[in-house]
């Protein structure tokens, strides 16, 4: 649909957004994208199976020493605990801090019930252990328990190690890329459209990217407007050669959807010829 006085734009002349997941928690911002004129691409780029220390950490939980903190970067790793530990080990877990990287990857726990602390100032795995680190000789803190994936980053182990956080990491669960059918992006860069992507994990990055054809992913790094939703991913953009990545900024931190808004109207507000909502 258009904006009122607007003329619809061709079909195949629309600017594409793109959503690298498949989550009813983005509907909004796909109708959003639609209602200013953009055609909506949502790619299901992989697959979350359980990792292989779910049970060990499961057995190490009730006894974790005193001053023992938990913490996680994704809600895929929330939603793992709170499948496997909830609500067998409530006291247990009850008993110690918790930490994740953001409200949505707090969410799976934070809905049982939980206090989780999230940073103050942006999503991204160092935000998260500057959190940590501020919070540690306040909160007794002297270990973290970092429930992880299997293709997880370092920055949050390296950077409490760095500070005298002694770090015990479990792997809870595990990424399986699947052979998604992408050709609304790859047919949108190839006609020179407006592309804009939303990215969630690095994960999502490197599930997309290995789909893509060496042409194909060029265009998608100098043309596309690509929005992490946090630091890490963002970093992961720029390591990928994206030219123009995004991310939320301010402070406190302006929430993702805001920041996909406002790249969206910008890419509306550029698209040749589109007759798409400013």
């Amino acid at each position: 649909m258009t904006a009122r006085g607007a003329s619809a734009p061709r079909a195949e002349a629309r600017p594409l957004f793109t959503i690298t997941r498949m989550d009813t928690a983005d509907d909004a911002l796909a109708a959003a994208a639609v209602e200013m004129g953009f055609e909506v691409a949502r790619f299901r780029l992989f697959e979350t199976k359980p990792g292989a220390q779910v049970a060990e950490f499961l057995s190490w939980l009730p006894g974790a020493p005193e001053g023992t903190a938990v913490a996680w970067t994704s809600r895929r790793a929330a939603s793992v605990l709170a499948k496997a530990a909830l609500p067998e080990m409530h006291d247990a877990l009850a008993q110690h801090p918790l930490f994740a990287v953001g409200k949505e990857s707090a969410a799976p726990i934070a809905d049982a019930g939980f206090a989780v602390t999230v940073p103050r100032e942006g999503l991204g795995a160092l935000n998260l252990a500057t959190q940590l680190i501020g919070m540690a000789p306040q909160s007794g803190i002297k270990r973290v328990a970092f429930l992880h994936g299997d293709r997880a980053l370092t920055e949050l182990p390296d950077a409490l190690a760095g500070a005298g956080i002694s770090v015990d990491r479990f792997e809870v669960y595990r990424t399986e890329y699947v052979a998604a059918n992408v050709s609304a992006l790859t047919s949108a860069l190839a006609a020179e459209r407006t592309c804009v992507v939303a990215y969630y994990s690095p994960s999502g990055v490197a599930g997309l990217e290995r789909l893509l054809d060496p042409v194909t992913s060029d265009a998608l790094h100098r043309r596309a407007t690509a929005i992490a939703r946090g630091q890490t991913t963002y970093q992961t953009l720029l390591k990928w050669g994206y030219l123009q990545a995004l991310r939320p900024m301010g402070e406190p931190c302006e929430p993702f959807d805001t920041c996909v808004r406002g790249a969206l109207r910008a890419a509306a507000a550029s698209a040749p010829g589109s007759g798409v909502q400013r």
